[in-house]
């Protein structure tokens, strides 16, 4: 029986994230269409501010991936040095 993948932070402002963009481009090809310009200003920092987020999360999800790996692999050590040394108690019996 499979399990529910349970819904996390980072995906659901990822959508929203999206959502906004998708909007604001659809919000500001009607205004060309209307006026014949853009707010350039206004789109350079909507981009900037959203592509930040998302570098930043970006960031949080490697170092969270990086500390989970480190963590494995300290406790990969802990158990091949207490195998090595059932292995050197068995081998002095």
């Amino acid at each position: 029986m499979k399990e529910k993948k349970s819904v996390r932070t980072m995906d659901i402002i990822l959508a929203v994230i999206a959502v906004f963009l998708l909007l604001f481009i659809v919000v500001m090809v009607w205004l060309y269409y209307q006026t014949g310009a853009i707010p350039d200003t206004l789109c350079t920092c909507v981009f900037a501010a959203c592509g930040g987020e998302c570098g930043v999360m970006g960031w949080i999800k490697t170092t969270k991936e990086r500390q989970r790996e480190r963590s494995f692999e300290l406790e990969d050590r802990e158990h091949e040095e207490q195998r090595q040394k059932e292995m050197e108690a068995n081998l002095n019996e």
